[in-house]
């Protein structure tokens, strides 16, 4: 785990309900930390909102920046072409 990935803490995802995630936080998308599941739920979500609306939004553009990251870290600097 990289340096900045630690000082993100846990996922932020349902973190103040009866069932928050519990997993440790990958990437901060807008000040919200995300572990990587709940930031591809998110990805979904937000890909579905730009099927219904015609402009696509800042958050939009973070997250699919934020992922991007993600995954080339995880792939160590290649591309995730099955992505």
């Amino acid at each position: 785990m990289n340096e900045a990935t630690t000082k993100l803490g846990p996922c932020q995802v349902r973190s103040k309900t009866e069932q928050p995630c519990l997993r440790r936080a990958e990437v901060d998308i807008l000040g919200v930390a995300f572990c990587e599941p709940c930031a591809r739920e998110q990805e979904a979500y937000f890909a579905v909102g730009e099927l219904t609306q015609e402009k696509h939004g800042l958050r939009n553009k973070a997250l699919a920046e934020a992922l991007g990251r993600m995954r080339r870290e995880r792939n160590g600097g290649r591309e995730d072409i099955a992505a």
